[in-house]
């Protein structure tokens, strides 16, 4: 009661009664009061710098435990495990295509029907040509000579006379001079005489020494002759004979390559035959990415052509190189090349471009925001963990990663404070959060 009745009359004091006008000490008191509140106000603003100098706001986020999945994307290209393209054995013109894409089909059945001109020709050529053939191989085996022999054989005859005959030139022009009946120049002309009919007698018989040593190999090539010309009639006899094109096995007609009307030739594809059952997609993965992939790991495939459908697949081969591969801008990427395997997707097609995204890890585990992680000068991984104020740099060991967090495998605990996106925030520095 005693200070409200000195409050009452302090305030008494200082106002002044109604009716009357204020007095100059009043003014005096009013200045003096503002002064001190502002004295008081700078003060205590010198006081709060001084105490947040070097005081930095951060956002933090708590290390928090986190189902954490980790995907490797990649890109690949849908193809079936099981297929053959079927390629014309005939020249000819396709008459009727018999099947439709998408059709089931069965070993031996007729899946075009083909025209084949001049076939009558044909064959009769095929077996002209394996009956001379057989005739050269009949007369080489009976003790026939070829003609490389016969000619052999007559030029060593020749030079075999015209040695035989300069030999005895030769002697006689000797006997003579040693008699005194012929001059020096005679028995010179004699001695080169029988110096170049004795070269070319030697080479005469070694030319046919070689052709009587190749005459096993000349057998050989007229057998082998033989065969080809009996296997060439086997072929024009299977062409001129086929009306069709025969299916090789079962399957679905996955593509066809021609038209009603086309001319095809030797080797010309025809049409395709698979089963879809099965499917495979050959994929890259970027290189960055290349040491997590493992056969057996899930994929899970989508893509445009069956855009709101998503099917799984498994990796079932891991190359052991990476490829590179150039892009429309000319830039060049390195990939690994994996192959994945899938069942039972209904709207996959071989050729379909897909994407995929591989699960190479799954744990639960202690988790930051990617922002969090610093690296500094000696390249390791950290985070500023927040502890009385104070950012402190600590060491930290990651793990997996979901594009959006990060496994914290040593170095946090739960519930601890971390600094995201800590900029030029250094070690021990002062922090309030924002």
């Amino acid at each position: 009661m005693t200070e409200q009745v000195a409050s009452k009359q302090i305030a008494s004091n200082l106002i002044p009664s109604q009716g009357s006008r204020p007095s100059t000490s009043f003014k005096k008191k009013l200045l003096v009061t503002g002064a001190i509140l502002l004295v008081s106000a700078i003060v205590g603003l010198n006081i709060y710098r001084i105490n947040n100098k070097d005081v930095e706001q951060v956002s933090v986020s708590m290390v928090n435990e986190k189902h954490l999945v980790e995907k490797v994307p990649a890109s690949g290209n849908v193809v079936t495990n099981d297929r053959e393209t079927v390629f014309s054995e005939v020249t000819g013109t396709v008459k009727n295509i018999r099947v439709q894409m998408g059709e089931k089909v069965t070993a031996g059945q007729v899946l075009m029907d083909l025209y084949i001109p001049n076939a009558d020709q044909r064959l009769a050529e095929a077996k002209s040509q394996l009956a001379s053939a057989e005739s050269a191989l009949y007369q080489a085996r009976s003790g026939g000579q070829t003609a490389e022999e016969v000619s052999a054989q007559a030029a060593f005859s020749q030079a075999e006379s015209t040695y035989k005959q300069d030999q005895d030139d030769l002697e006689r022009e000797q006997a003579l001079f040693k008699d005194g009946a012929v001059a020096q120049t005679d028995l010179e002309k004699a001695q080169v005489d029988f110096d170049s009919s004795e070269a070319a007698y030697n080479k005469a018989q070694s030319d046919l020494q070689r052709v009587r040593e190749a005459a096993p190999v000349y057998l050989q090539s007229l057998q082998a002759a033989v065969d080809s010309a009996r296997q060439q009639l086997e072929l024009v006899k299977k062409q001129t004979a086929q009306k069709g094109l025969i299916s090789p096995r079962g399957g679905q007609i996955l593509s066809t390559s021609v038209n009603q009307g086309d001319q095809i030739s030797v080797n010309s594809p025809l049409l395709t035959i698979g089963n879809v059952s099965t499917l495979s997609i050959r994929a890259d993965v970027p290189e960055s990415e290349a040491g997590k992939i493992k056969v057996g790991q899930v994929a899970e495939i989508s893509g445009n052509a069956f855009q709101g459908d998503k099917y799984q697949g498994k990796v079932t081969q891991v190359g052991l190189e990476v490829v590179a591969k150039t892009k429309k801008n000319q830039d060049v990427d390195t990939f690994l090349p994996v192959i994945v395997s899938v069942e039972g997707a209904a709207r996959l097609l071989p050729g379909y471009n897909v994407d995929l995204e591989i699960t190479t890890a799954d744990s639960q585990a202690l988790v930051v925001p990617i922002e969090a992680l610093v690296v500094r000068d000696d390249e390791q991984d950290s985070v500023y963990i927040i502890k009385d104020g104070v950012a402190r740099l600590t060491k930290v060991k990651t793990g997996i990663s979901d594009g959006m967090t990060m496994e914290i495998k040593d170095g946090v605990a739960k519930d601890d404070q971390v600094v995201t996106n800590p900029g030029n925030l250094q070690d021990g520095g002062k922090v309030r959060i924002k």
